[in-house]
């Protein structure tokens, strides 16, 4: 019968943290600044009016002066102008 000897143990999920602790204090610092990032967008005002067109699959807005203003900026079917609160959506004014 063969026996094998000296082997190393298997590794532990403590063993797996301290081989990455690098790794996983950078996921939790690139989070962070996501965050941080998503928290400074500037906030919409229901009484405002903005130029809204869409590029890529995402929603880019211009905050304009008023609604006459905005809708004299809307030249074509790929841009709408909308007040703060249907940009909003939920009502909630943020």
């Amino acid at each position: 019968m063969l026996t094998v000897r000296n082997l190393r143990p298997e590794p532990t999920l403590s063993d797996w943290f301290r081989d990455n602790n690098n790794l996983l204090a950078g996921l939790i610092l690139w989070a962070a600044a996501l965050l941080w990032l998503a928290g400074i967008q500037p906030r919409l005002k229901e009484s405002a009016w903005y130029h809204v067109s869409f590029v890529e699959g995402g929603l880019m807005y211009d905050r304009m002066p008023d609604e006459a203003a905005c809708r004299a900026s809307v030249a074509d079917n790929t841009t709408a102008c909308l007040s703060g609160a249907e940009l909003d959506g939920n009502g909630s004014g943020h």
